[in-house]
């Protein structure tokens, strides 16, 4: 009795066994992902690599806008192209599920002030919570709010002008794991 109890032990810590007893594990090494970032402020394409179990950073390059930024008094419409890392740690090693990830975004804008053109440095600072849901095998959406904080220079015939302010953020990103 005390063998087959040994051997019945044995069988239930074997990694078929367990699989059978609750379901396959998560993958641990998620595969890369061209990502495309449809958020608040950008529409970047780039590239996302797992660095660990749970982790992922992401290198994007895009376009980038405030439209918005006047709506609320906030400054001013400029648009530009750039660039931008994102970190992400996700609570499921398989990158679905709950997520949290900051980011920094540098740009070159272009806009007006005063009906005076001019063009300077931008960058965007933030962090996103959301849901990372699988569509498939292969595509992943993540779906996130947050805060940011967008900083733009413009220099112009009539002097500079800054936009510095902190605004919400919503993250749409759409990955296609390779």
């Amino acid at each position: 009795m005390q063998r087959l109890g040994i051997l019945l032990v044995l069988a239930m810590v074997t990694p078929a066994a367990a699989e059978r007893a609750i379901g396959p594990p998560e993958t641990a090494t998620r595969p890369s992902s061209i990502v495309a970032d449809l958020g608040l402020t950008v529409v970047h394409l780039g590239y996302q690599h797992p660095i660990g179990r749970h982790l992922a950073l992401s290198l994007t390059a895009g376009i980038f806008g405030t439209y918005f930024l006047p709506w609320f008094d906030l400054g001013d419409d400029v648009k530009g192209i750039g660039g931008g890392i994102r970190g992400t740690w996700f609570a499921r090693e398989s990158g679905r599920g709950f997520y949290v990830a900051p980011y920094v975004r540098v740009q070159r804008v272009s806009g007006s002030h005063d009906d005076l053109d001019g063009s300077g440095p931008g960058f965007s600072a933030g962090a996103f919570a959301g849901w990372s849901f699988g569509l498939g095998e292969k595509l992943d959406l993540q779906l996130g709010l947050g805060a940011q904080y967008i900083y733009q220079y413009i220099d112009t015939s009539a002097g500079k002008q800054t936009s510095s302010t902190p605004f919400v953020a919503i993250d749409i990103l759409v990955g296609y794991r390779l």
